[in-house]
Protein backbone atom coordinates (compact mmCIF):
# COMPACT_ATOMS: atom_id res chain seq x y z
CA UNK A 1 0.00 0.00 0.00
CA UNK A 2 1.37 3.20 -0.75
CA UNK A 3 1.09 6.04 2.01
CA UNK A 4 0.94 9.81 1.17
CA UNK A 5 1.80 11.97 3.38
CA UNK A 6 -0.36 15.08 4.13
CA UNK A 7 1.22 18.23 5.04
CA UNK A 8 0.23 21.78 3.90
CA UNK A 9 2.34 23.91 1.50
CA UNK A 10 4.83 26.63 3.15
CA UNK A 11 3.35 29.70 1.24
CA UNK A 12 5.92 32.19 0.81
CA UNK A 13 5.31 36.27 1.83
CA UNK A 14 6.10 36.85 -1.91
CA UNK A 15 4.01 34.24 -3.15
CA UNK A 16 2.11 36.73 -5.85
CA UNK A 17 5.71 36.99 -7.63
CA UNK A 18 5.33 33.26 -8.38
CA UNK A 19 1.75 33.17 -9.91
CA UNK A 20 1.28 29.99 -10.74
CA UNK A 21 0.07 28.43 -14.78
CA UNK A 22 -3.06 26.55 -14.87
CA UNK A 23 -0.49 24.03 -17.00
CA UNK A 24 2.99 24.01 -17.54
CA UNK A 25 5.58 21.36 -18.55
CA UNK A 26 7.86 20.92 -15.56
CA UNK A 27 10.19 18.69 -16.80
CA UNK A 28 13.68 17.21 -16.53
CA UNK A 29 16.51 15.21 -18.69
CA UNK A 30 17.08 11.89 -17.25
CA UNK A 31 20.83 10.85 -18.83
CA UNK A 32 21.34 7.17 -18.99
CA UNK A 33 24.41 8.04 -21.14
CA UNK A 34 27.93 7.07 -19.00
CA UNK A 35 25.29 6.94 -16.19
CA UNK A 36 25.19 10.56 -16.00
CA UNK A 37 21.78 10.11 -13.86
CA UNK A 38 20.78 6.48 -13.62
CA UNK A 39 21.40 3.60 -13.47
CA UNK A 40 23.80 3.53 -10.39
CA UNK A 41 27.38 2.11 -10.60
CA UNK A 42 25.62 -1.42 -10.17
CA UNK A 43 24.49 -4.42 -12.41
CA UNK A 44 22.17 -5.10 -9.22
CA UNK A 45 18.53 -5.06 -10.86
CA UNK A 46 16.80 -3.93 -7.54
CA UNK A 47 19.05 -1.23 -6.61
CA UNK A 48 18.58 -0.13 -10.30
CA UNK A 49 15.06 0.09 -10.04
CA UNK A 50 15.41 1.60 -6.60
CA UNK A 51 17.32 4.08 -7.60
CA UNK A 52 15.06 4.89 -10.86
CA UNK A 53 11.60 5.40 -8.10
CA UNK A 54 14.04 7.13 -5.72
CA UNK A 55 14.08 9.81 -8.25
CA UNK A 56 10.59 9.61 -9.47
CA UNK A 57 9.80 10.06 -5.67
CA UNK A 58 11.77 13.40 -5.58
CA UNK A 59 10.90 14.69 -8.95
CA UNK A 60 7.12 14.05 -7.82
CA UNK A 61 7.86 16.01 -4.35
CA UNK A 62 9.17 19.16 -6.29
CA UNK A 63 5.94 19.09 -8.13
CA UNK A 64 7.42 17.99 -11.63
CA UNK A 65 5.58 16.36 -14.07
CA UNK A 66 7.32 15.19 -16.89
CA UNK A 67 10.59 13.45 -17.64
CA UNK A 68 12.41 12.64 -20.74
CA UNK A 69 14.15 9.48 -19.79
CA UNK A 70 17.21 8.59 -22.26
CA UNK A 71 15.95 5.31 -23.84
CA UNK A 72 18.89 5.40 -26.73
CA UNK A 73 22.54 6.28 -26.40
CA UNK A 74 25.07 6.04 -28.21
CA UNK A 75 23.38 3.57 -30.46
CA UNK A 76 22.47 0.95 -28.09
CA UNK A 77 18.68 1.25 -26.12
CA UNK A 78 16.90 1.20 -22.75
CA UNK A 79 13.87 -1.42 -24.14
CA UNK A 80 13.62 -4.57 -26.03
CA UNK A 81 14.68 -3.58 -29.74
CA UNK A 82 14.83 -5.89 -32.68
CA UNK A 83 17.45 -3.58 -34.24
CA UNK A 84 19.52 -2.80 -31.44
CA UNK A 85 21.40 -4.47 -28.72
CA UNK A 86 20.65 -3.18 -24.62
CA UNK A 87 23.05 -0.41 -23.40
CA UNK A 88 25.79 -2.32 -21.43
CA UNK A 89 25.50 -0.05 -18.17
CA UNK A 90 22.72 -2.28 -17.29
CA UNK A 91 24.39 -5.97 -17.22
CA UNK A 92 28.62 -4.35 -17.75
CA UNK A 93 28.15 -6.62 -21.31
CA UNK A 94 26.73 -5.04 -24.49
CA UNK A 95 23.73 -6.32 -26.03
CA UNK A 96 22.95 -8.62 -23.00
CA UNK A 97 19.48 -8.68 -21.53
CA UNK A 98 18.90 -7.42 -18.06
CA UNK A 99 16.18 -8.85 -15.78
CA UNK A 100 13.73 -6.13 -16.17
CA UNK A 101 12.63 -4.32 -18.78
CA UNK A 102 13.91 -0.84 -17.94
CA UNK A 103 11.78 1.60 -20.33
CA UNK A 104 8.77 -0.54 -19.15
CA UNK A 105 9.84 -0.24 -15.18
CA UNK A 106 10.15 3.93 -16.11
CA UNK A 107 6.74 4.26 -17.92
CA UNK A 108 5.05 1.81 -15.23
CA UNK A 109 6.92 3.61 -12.35
CA UNK A 110 6.38 7.01 -13.70
CA UNK A 111 2.68 6.49 -14.50
CA UNK A 112 1.70 5.81 -10.84
CA UNK A 113 3.30 9.10 -9.91
CA UNK A 114 1.52 10.92 -11.97
CA UNK A 115 4.70 11.98 -14.18
CA UNK A 116 4.40 11.76 -17.78
CA UNK A 117 7.22 10.12 -19.78
CA UNK A 118 8.86 11.04 -23.03
CA UNK A 119 11.41 8.31 -24.40
CA UNK A 120 14.29 10.76 -25.31
CA UNK A 121 16.25 9.57 -28.53
CA UNK A 122 20.15 10.30 -29.57
CA UNK A 123 18.91 10.30 -33.43
CA UNK A 124 22.18 10.61 -35.88
CA UNK A 125 24.70 10.51 -32.92
CA UNK A 126 25.58 6.76 -32.68
CA UNK A 127 28.91 6.53 -30.95
CA UNK A 128 30.91 9.42 -29.53
CA UNK A 129 34.26 7.81 -29.27
CA UNK A 130 34.37 6.74 -25.30
CA UNK A 131 32.32 3.62 -25.67
CA UNK A 132 34.65 1.24 -27.55
CA UNK A 133 32.90 -2.11 -26.59
CA UNK A 134 30.51 -0.82 -27.56
CA UNK A 135 31.94 -1.16 -30.90
CA UNK A 136 33.18 -4.71 -30.62
CA UNK A 137 28.84 -5.72 -30.80
CA UNK A 138 27.56 -7.28 -33.91
CA UNK A 139 24.32 -5.33 -33.82
CA UNK A 140 25.98 -2.17 -33.28
CA UNK A 141 25.25 -0.26 -36.31
CA UNK A 142 28.87 0.74 -36.70
CA UNK A 143 29.28 -2.88 -37.36
CA UNK A 144 26.06 -4.47 -38.32
CA UNK A 145 25.58 -1.01 -40.95
CA UNK A 146 28.69 0.22 -41.59
CA UNK A 147 28.31 1.62 -44.99
CA UNK A 148 25.83 3.85 -43.17
CA UNK A 149 28.49 5.35 -40.82
CA UNK A 150 30.33 8.45 -41.08
CA UNK A 151 33.23 9.14 -38.57
CA UNK A 152 33.61 12.88 -37.15
CA UNK A 153 36.68 14.12 -35.37
CA UNK A 154 36.49 17.47 -33.30
CA UNK A 155 38.76 18.51 -30.58
CA UNK A 156 40.39 15.50 -30.94
CA UNK A 157 37.34 14.07 -30.00
CA UNK A 158 36.17 11.32 -32.37
CA UNK A 159 32.72 10.22 -32.92
CA UNK A 160 30.11 8.08 -35.18
CA UNK A 161 26.57 9.36 -36.82
CA UNK A 162 24.91 7.86 -39.22
CA UNK A 163 24.51 9.85 -42.58
CA UNK A 164 20.84 11.06 -43.12
CA UNK A 165 21.33 11.45 -46.69
CA UNK A 166 21.11 8.16 -46.85
CA UNK A 167 16.91 7.23 -47.23
CA UNK A 168 17.72 3.79 -45.50
CA UNK A 169 19.43 5.06 -42.88
CA UNK A 170 16.65 7.42 -41.88
CA UNK A 171 13.65 5.04 -42.77
CA UNK A 172 16.07 2.79 -39.88
CA UNK A 173 15.74 5.89 -37.19
CA UNK A 174 11.96 5.81 -38.02
CA UNK A 175 11.04 1.77 -38.05
CA UNK A 176 13.20 1.86 -34.48
CA UNK A 177 11.45 4.59 -32.83
CA UNK A 178 7.94 3.33 -34.06
CA UNK A 179 8.66 -0.43 -32.93
CA UNK A 180 9.24 1.27 -29.37
CA UNK A 181 6.18 3.82 -29.60
CA UNK A 182 4.15 0.23 -30.58
CA UNK A 183 5.49 -1.73 -27.82
CA UNK A 184 5.47 0.92 -24.69
CA UNK A 185 3.06 3.62 -22.96
CA UNK A 186 5.08 6.12 -23.59
CA UNK A 187 3.79 9.70 -23.60
CA UNK A 188 6.24 11.50 -26.04
CA UNK A 189 9.40 10.93 -28.19
CA UNK A 190 12.16 13.47 -27.33
CA UNK A 191 14.59 13.23 -30.66
CA UNK A 192 17.92 14.64 -29.51
CA UNK A 193 21.12 15.02 -31.45
CA UNK A 194 18.69 15.33 -34.75
CA UNK A 195 21.29 16.82 -36.68
CA UNK A 196 24.71 16.69 -38.21
CA UNK A 197 27.82 16.97 -36.14
CA UNK A 198 28.94 20.63 -37.87
CA UNK A 199 29.74 21.97 -41.74
CA UNK A 200 32.29 19.49 -41.98
CA UNK A 201 30.71 16.22 -42.99
CA UNK A 202 31.89 13.51 -45.64
CA UNK A 203 28.71 12.68 -47.27
CA UNK A 204 29.91 13.30 -50.92
CA UNK A 205 27.93 9.75 -52.00
CA UNK A 206 24.84 10.07 -50.51
CA UNK A 207 25.18 14.16 -51.92
CA UNK A 208 25.98 12.62 -55.26
CA UNK A 209 23.49 10.14 -55.67
CA UNK A 210 20.67 11.41 -53.68
CA UNK A 211 21.00 15.63 -53.84
CA UNK A 212 18.62 16.18 -56.96
CA UNK A 213 20.31 19.73 -57.73
CA UNK A 214 20.15 21.25 -54.25
CA UNK A 215 22.77 22.58 -52.47
CA UNK A 216 24.51 21.03 -49.66
CA UNK A 217 22.82 23.04 -47.00
CA UNK A 218 19.29 22.53 -48.72
CA UNK A 219 20.33 19.12 -49.13
CA UNK A 220 21.07 18.44 -45.69
CA UNK A 221 18.46 20.06 -43.87
CA UNK A 222 16.22 18.25 -45.97
CA UNK A 223 17.57 14.86 -44.65
CA UNK A 224 16.78 16.43 -40.88
CA UNK A 225 13.54 17.72 -41.74
CA UNK A 226 12.50 14.22 -43.32
CA UNK A 227 13.43 12.17 -40.47
CA UNK A 228 11.35 14.69 -38.35
CA UNK A 229 8.33 14.36 -40.15
CA UNK A 230 8.37 10.65 -41.03
CA UNK A 231 8.93 10.28 -37.04
CA UNK A 232 5.55 12.81 -37.09
CA UNK A 233 3.24 11.05 -39.38
CA UNK A 234 4.40 7.33 -38.25
CA UNK A 235 3.99 7.69 -34.81
CA UNK A 236 0.73 9.97 -35.10
CA UNK A 237 -0.31 7.22 -37.27
CA UNK A 238 -0.53 4.35 -34.71
CA UNK A 239 -0.80 6.67 -31.55
CA UNK A 240 -1.89 9.78 -31.94
CA UNK A 241 -2.05 10.99 -28.21
CA UNK A 242 1.95 10.66 -28.17
CA UNK A 243 3.79 13.69 -28.23
CA UNK A 244 6.65 14.50 -30.73
CA UNK A 245 8.64 16.97 -29.43
CA UNK A 246 12.98 17.34 -30.09
CA UNK A 247 15.83 19.26 -28.71
CA UNK A 248 17.58 21.60 -31.22
CA UNK A 249 20.45 23.87 -30.19
CA UNK A 250 19.31 26.97 -28.39
CA UNK A 251 20.23 29.59 -30.99
CA UNK A 252 18.63 28.99 -34.33
CA UNK A 253 19.96 32.35 -35.82
CA UNK A 254 22.10 34.60 -34.32
CA UNK A 255 20.15 37.85 -32.87
CA UNK A 256 21.66 41.01 -33.13
CA UNK A 257 25.19 41.27 -31.03
CA UNK A 258 25.18 37.57 -30.53
CA UNK A 259 28.34 34.92 -31.60
CA UNK A 260 27.08 31.69 -31.03
CA UNK A 261 26.94 28.23 -32.85
CA UNK A 262 23.86 28.12 -35.41
CA UNK A 263 21.66 25.23 -35.46
CA UNK A 264 20.17 25.99 -39.01
CA UNK A 265 24.00 27.00 -40.78
CA UNK A 266 25.63 25.35 -38.69
CA UNK A 267 23.89 21.83 -37.98
CA UNK A 268 21.42 21.85 -40.30
CA UNK A 269 18.45 22.08 -38.18
CA UNK A 270 15.57 23.84 -39.95
CA UNK A 271 13.72 23.93 -36.25
CA UNK A 272 11.56 27.18 -36.80
CA UNK A 273 10.68 25.01 -39.92
CA UNK A 274 9.76 22.14 -38.33
CA UNK A 275 6.98 24.28 -36.20
CA UNK A 276 5.73 25.88 -39.04
CA UNK A 277 5.36 22.82 -40.91
CA UNK A 278 3.30 21.14 -38.03
CA UNK A 279 5.75 18.00 -37.80
CA UNK A 280 6.39 18.86 -33.79
CA UNK A 281 4.35 18.98 -30.63
CA UNK A 282 6.59 21.15 -29.20
CA UNK A 283 10.50 21.77 -29.26
CA UNK A 284 12.58 22.21 -26.12
CA UNK A 285 15.74 24.43 -27.03
CA UNK A 286 19.08 24.02 -25.63
CA UNK A 287 19.19 27.55 -23.85
CA UNK A 288 22.04 26.71 -21.99
CA UNK A 289 23.24 30.52 -21.30
CA UNK A 290 22.53 32.84 -18.75
CA UNK A 291 20.62 36.04 -18.21
CA UNK A 292 23.28 38.85 -18.20
CA UNK A 293 25.17 36.45 -20.80
CA UNK A 294 26.23 37.68 -24.78
CA UNK A 295 23.82 35.19 -25.29
CA UNK A 296 21.20 36.08 -23.67
CA UNK A 297 18.84 33.38 -21.98
CA UNK A 298 15.73 35.81 -22.42
CA UNK A 299 16.11 36.98 -25.96
CA UNK A 300 16.88 33.44 -27.54
CA UNK A 301 13.52 32.15 -25.53
CA UNK A 302 11.38 35.34 -26.65
CA UNK A 303 13.02 34.48 -30.16
CA UNK A 304 11.73 30.77 -30.01
CA UNK A 305 8.11 31.34 -28.56
CA UNK A 306 7.52 33.98 -31.36
CA UNK A 307 8.06 31.54 -33.83
CA UNK A 308 6.52 28.48 -32.34
CA UNK A 309 3.17 29.04 -34.82
CA UNK A 310 1.02 26.08 -33.19
CA UNK A 311 3.98 24.25 -31.64
CA UNK A 312 4.64 24.55 -27.76
CA UNK A 313 8.08 25.48 -26.28
CA UNK A 314 9.38 24.28 -23.24
CA UNK A 315 12.86 26.21 -22.60
CA UNK A 316 15.52 24.42 -22.43
CA UNK A 317 17.65 25.17 -19.18
CA UNK A 318 21.48 24.57 -18.85
CA UNK A 319 21.21 23.60 -15.01
CA UNK A 320 24.13 22.24 -14.82
CA UNK A 321 25.94 26.07 -14.84
CA UNK A 322 26.55 27.92 -11.32
CA UNK A 323 25.61 31.04 -12.89
CA UNK A 324 22.61 29.31 -14.81
CA UNK A 325 21.45 27.59 -11.72
CA UNK A 326 21.12 30.87 -9.75
CA UNK A 327 18.46 31.96 -12.23
CA UNK A 328 16.50 28.98 -12.39
CA UNK A 329 13.90 31.23 -10.44
CA UNK A 330 13.45 34.04 -12.64
CA UNK A 331 13.90 31.63 -15.78
CA UNK A 332 10.82 29.75 -14.66
CA UNK A 333 8.66 33.28 -14.36
CA UNK A 334 10.26 34.28 -17.58
CA UNK A 335 8.70 30.99 -19.35
CA UNK A 336 5.37 31.83 -17.85
CA UNK A 337 5.61 35.58 -18.52
CA UNK A 338 6.01 35.05 -22.71
CA UNK A 339 3.20 32.37 -22.31
CA UNK A 340 5.97 29.26 -23.22
CA UNK A 341 4.72 25.83 -22.02
CA UNK A 342 6.88 25.04 -19.46
CA UNK A 343 10.92 24.74 -18.68
CA UNK A 344 13.72 21.66 -18.96
CA UNK A 345 16.18 21.39 -16.92
CA UNK A 346 19.69 19.56 -17.95
CA UNK A 347 19.80 17.46 -16.01
CA UNK A 348 18.59 15.66 -13.17
CA UNK A 349 21.60 15.55 -11.06
CA UNK A 350 21.92 18.91 -11.19
CA UNK A 351 18.12 20.02 -9.58
CA UNK A 352 17.97 17.12 -7.38
CA UNK A 353 18.71 19.13 -4.74
CA UNK A 354 17.20 22.46 -5.82
CA UNK A 355 14.07 23.73 -3.88
CA UNK A 356 11.65 25.38 -6.43
CA UNK A 357 9.90 28.03 -4.78
CA UNK A 358 7.86 28.51 -8.20
CA UNK A 359 6.84 25.16 -8.45
CA UNK A 360 4.66 25.89 -4.89
CA UNK A 361 1.26 23.86 -6.65
CA UNK A 362 0.75 20.78 -8.34
CA UNK A 363 0.03 21.63 -12.33
CA UNK A 364 -0.67 19.37 -15.09
CA UNK A 365 1.76 19.41 -17.97
CA UNK A 366 0.81 21.22 -21.56
CA UNK A 367 -1.65 19.16 -23.49
CA UNK A 368 -1.57 17.84 -27.37
CA UNK A 369 -3.43 21.51 -28.76
CA UNK A 370 -4.70 19.32 -31.59
CA UNK A 371 -6.70 16.99 -30.33
CA UNK A 372 -10.41 17.19 -29.37
CA UNK A 373 -11.15 18.08 -25.70
CA UNK A 374 -12.95 14.94 -25.03
CA UNK A 375 -13.51 14.90 -21.30
CA UNK A 376 -13.58 11.32 -19.40
CA UNK A 377 -16.57 10.20 -17.59
CA UNK A 378 -16.98 11.63 -13.81
CA UNK A 379 -15.95 9.17 -10.73
CA UNK A 380 -18.64 8.77 -7.96
CA UNK A 381 -18.91 7.93 -4.46
CA UNK A 382 -16.25 9.30 -2.91
CA UNK A 383 -15.55 7.65 1.29
CA UNK A 384 -13.10 8.53 3.47
CA UNK A 385 -12.54 5.87 6.36
CA UNK A 386 -10.16 7.22 9.28
CA UNK A 387 -8.15 3.86 10.17
CA UNK A 388 -8.06 2.30 14.20
CA UNK A 389 -4.51 3.91 14.57
CA UNK A 390 -6.19 7.81 13.77
CA UNK A 391 -2.87 8.33 11.80
CA UNK A 392 -4.07 6.92 8.08
CA UNK A 393 -7.20 6.80 6.43
CA UNK A 394 -8.16 5.94 3.05
CA UNK A 395 -10.47 7.27 0.38
CA UNK A 396 -11.92 4.74 -2.04
CA UNK A 397 -13.95 5.78 -5.28
CA UNK A 398 -16.11 4.22 -8.30
CA UNK A 399 -14.79 4.71 -11.68
CA UNK A 400 -17.95 6.38 -13.52
CA UNK A 401 -19.39 3.87 -16.61
CA UNK A 402 -17.07 3.57 -19.57
CA UNK A 403 -18.81 3.68 -23.18
CA UNK A 404 -15.94 4.36 -25.28
CA UNK A 405 -12.01 4.74 -25.01
CA UNK A 406 -12.07 7.97 -24.48
CA UNK A 407 -14.11 7.90 -21.67
CA UNK A 408 -11.60 5.62 -19.27
CA UNK A 409 -9.09 7.45 -17.28
CA UNK A 410 -5.61 7.21 -17.21
CA UNK A 411 -4.98 9.26 -14.00
CA UNK A 412 -7.18 10.45 -11.03
CA UNK A 413 -6.53 13.79 -9.61
CA UNK A 414 -6.78 14.12 -6.08
CA UNK A 415 -7.77 17.63 -4.28
CA UNK A 416 -7.28 18.90 -0.69
CA UNK A 417 -10.13 21.52 -0.03
CA UNK A 418 -10.71 23.33 2.50
CA UNK A 419 -14.13 23.42 3.46
CA UNK A 420 -17.15 21.23 1.48
CA UNK A 421 -18.08 23.89 -0.55
CA UNK A 422 -14.32 25.10 -2.22
CA UNK A 423 -14.20 25.28 -5.56
CA UNK A 424 -11.88 22.83 -7.20
CA UNK A 425 -8.89 24.89 -8.31
CA UNK A 426 -5.24 23.69 -8.91
CA UNK A 427 -4.42 25.55 -5.72
CA UNK A 428 -5.95 22.24 -3.86
CA UNK A 429 -4.16 19.63 -6.09
CA UNK A 430 -2.90 17.49 -3.68
CA UNK A 431 -2.00 14.07 -5.87
CA UNK A 432 -2.52 12.67 -9.12
CA UNK A 433 -2.75 8.81 -8.69
CA UNK A 434 -2.74 6.29 -11.91
CA UNK A 435 -5.42 4.60 -12.74
CA UNK A 436 -6.75 1.95 -12.42
CA UNK A 437 -6.07 2.56 -9.33
CA UNK A 438 -9.37 3.79 -7.24
CA UNK A 439 -7.91 4.01 -3.75
CA UNK A 440 -5.56 5.90 -1.79
CA UNK A 441 -4.04 5.63 1.71
CA UNK A 442 -2.97 8.99 3.73
CA UNK A 443 -0.99 9.67 7.02
CA UNK A 444 -2.00 12.48 9.06
CA UNK A 445 1.50 12.28 10.97
CA UNK A 446 0.60 16.21 12.39
CA UNK A 447 -2.74 16.83 11.67
CA UNK A 448 -3.65 21.16 11.69
CA UNK A 449 -7.47 20.70 11.25
CA UNK A 450 -10.47 19.03 12.71
CA UNK A 451 -11.91 18.12 9.33
CA UNK A 452 -9.89 17.48 6.24
CA UNK A 453 -12.12 17.87 2.33
CA UNK A 454 -11.66 15.80 -0.28
CA UNK A 455 -12.66 15.22 -3.77
CA UNK A 456 -11.63 13.67 -6.97
CA UNK A 457 -11.47 13.77 -11.00
CA UNK A 458 -11.07 11.37 -13.30
CA UNK A 459 -8.10 12.71 -16.26
CA UNK A 460 -7.85 11.25 -19.44
CA UNK A 461 -4.66 10.51 -22.21
CA UNK A 462 -4.72 13.99 -23.12
CA UNK A 463 -4.74 15.46 -19.33
CA UNK A 464 -8.08 16.36 -19.80
CA UNK A 465 -10.45 15.83 -16.29
CA UNK A 466 -13.76 14.90 -16.23
CA UNK A 467 -16.73 17.87 -16.14
CA UNK A 468 -17.64 16.77 -12.45
CA UNK A 469 -15.94 15.91 -9.79
CA UNK A 470 -16.75 13.11 -6.93
CA UNK A 471 -19.15 14.69 -3.98
CA UNK A 472 -16.58 16.02 -1.26
CA UNK A 473 -15.67 13.49 1.38
CA UNK A 474 -14.66 14.60 5.21
CA UNK A 475 -12.31 13.17 7.27
CA UNK A 476 -12.35 14.27 11.22
CA UNK A 477 -9.14 13.59 13.00
CA UNK A 478 -10.85 13.22 16.87
CA UNK A 479 -7.19 13.44 18.28
CA UNK A 480 -8.32 17.05 17.61
CA UNK A 481 -11.38 17.20 19.70
CA UNK A 482 -10.33 20.21 21.67
CA UNK A 483 -10.45 22.50 18.13
CA UNK A 484 -14.03 20.70 17.32
CA UNK A 485 -15.08 22.13 20.39
CA UNK A 486 -14.46 25.54 19.56
CA UNK A 487 -17.44 26.60 17.11
CA UNK A 488 -17.22 30.12 17.66
CA UNK A 489 -14.83 32.76 16.01
CA UNK A 490 -11.37 32.77 17.50
CA UNK A 491 -10.35 36.19 17.79
CA UNK A 492 -6.37 36.02 18.90
CA UNK A 493 -4.40 32.45 18.96
CA UNK A 494 -5.88 30.30 21.98
CA UNK A 495 -2.96 28.00 23.54
CA UNK A 496 -4.18 24.74 24.87
CA UNK A 497 -1.47 22.99 27.26
CA UNK A 498 -1.44 18.84 26.28
CA UNK A 499 1.41 18.17 28.53
CA UNK A 500 4.20 19.47 29.93
CA UNK A 501 6.50 19.35 26.37
CA UNK A 502 3.34 19.19 23.90
CA UNK A 503 0.76 22.05 23.32
CA UNK A 504 -1.53 22.96 20.68
CA UNK A 505 -1.83 26.76 19.29
CA UNK A 506 -5.31 27.22 18.19
CA UNK A 507 -5.86 30.26 15.88
CA UNK A 508 -7.96 31.49 12.80
CA UNK A 509 -6.80 32.62 9.58
CA UNK A 510 -8.34 35.10 6.57
CA UNK A 511 -5.12 34.03 4.82
CA UNK A 512 -2.30 31.86 3.73
CA UNK A 513 0.54 32.92 5.50
CA UNK A 514 4.11 31.54 7.09
CA UNK A 515 4.50 32.29 10.63
CA UNK A 516 7.32 32.21 13.56
CA UNK A 517 6.96 30.15 17.13
CA UNK A 518 9.66 31.45 19.89
CA UNK A 519 10.18 30.49 23.31
CA UNK A 520 10.81 33.34 25.90
CA UNK A 521 12.68 32.90 29.25
CA UNK A 522 13.65 36.23 31.07
CA UNK A 523 14.95 38.35 28.27
CA UNK A 524 16.62 35.23 26.67
CA UNK A 525 14.24 34.78 22.90
CA UNK A 526 14.56 30.87 21.29
CA UNK A 527 13.29 29.77 17.92
CA UNK A 528 11.02 26.89 18.09
CA UNK A 529 9.99 26.73 14.23
CA UNK A 530 8.46 27.48 11.84
CA UNK A 531 4.74 26.88 10.04
CA UNK A 532 2.19 27.66 7.66
CA UNK A 533 -1.46 29.02 7.78
CA UNK A 534 -4.60 27.95 5.93
CA UNK A 535 -7.50 30.07 5.45
CA UNK A 536 -9.46 29.11 8.32
CA UNK A 537 -8.93 27.34 11.73
CA UNK A 538 -5.36 25.99 12.57
CA UNK A 539 -3.89 23.95 15.01
CA UNK A 540 -0.16 24.08 15.74
CA UNK A 541 1.17 21.27 17.74
CA UNK A 542 4.32 22.47 19.66
CA UNK A 543 6.49 19.61 20.79
CA UNK A 544 9.49 21.46 23.35
CA UNK A 545 9.99 21.85 26.97
CA UNK A 546 7.59 24.11 27.38
CA UNK A 547 8.46 24.94 31.02
CA UNK A 548 11.16 26.01 30.35
CA UNK A 549 9.62 29.42 28.80
CA UNK A 550 7.41 31.90 30.62
CA UNK A 551 5.28 32.78 27.48
CA UNK A 552 6.00 31.76 23.45
CA UNK A 553 5.94 34.47 21.07
CA UNK A 554 4.03 34.46 17.18
CA UNK A 555 5.47 36.15 14.18
CA UNK A 556 3.59 36.28 11.40
CA UNK A 557 5.36 36.49 8.09
CA UNK A 558 3.08 39.10 6.00
CA UNK A 559 1.48 41.45 8.59
CA UNK A 560 4.79 41.42 10.66
CA UNK A 561 2.47 41.44 13.85
CA UNK A 562 3.63 40.17 16.99
CA UNK A 563 1.53 37.91 19.34
CA UNK A 564 2.06 36.41 22.92
CA UNK A 565 0.96 34.01 24.70
CA UNK A 566 1.54 33.42 28.65
CA UNK A 567 2.60 29.46 29.84
CA UNK A 568 0.67 29.96 32.79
Amino acid sequence: MRYNSLSLIIFLAALNLFAQAERETRAVWLATNHRLDWPPPTYNAEKQKKALTDIFDNLKSKNFNTVYFQARSSGTVMFNSSFEPFSQYLTGIVGKEPSFDPLKFAVEEAHKRGLEIHAWVNACLVNNGTESEVLKNKNHLSQSKPEWIVEDVRDRQKSLWIDPGLPEARNYLVDLILEMVENYDVDGVHLDYIRYPGRIFDDDFSFKIHGGGLSRDEFRRNNITAIVEDVYHQVKSVKPFVKIGAAPIGVYKNLAGMRALESFYDLYQDSFGWMKKGIVDYLTPQIYWGLNENTRFDLLAKDWKDNAGKSGVVLGIGAYKENVKDEIEEMILLARKINADGVSFFRYQHIKDVNFHAYKYKVFPKALKELNETKPTSPSNLTAILNADKKHFSLKWYEGKITSENDSASYYSVYNLQNANTRLSKEYLFDVVSAPSNNLMLAIDKPKKVNYFFAIKSINKLWNESAEPTNTAKVQVSAMKELAELNREISKPLLIKKADNIALIVLESSEREQIELYGIKGKDIIHISSDSLSIGKNVLRVSAELKRYDRLKIGFGKTQKEVELKMQ
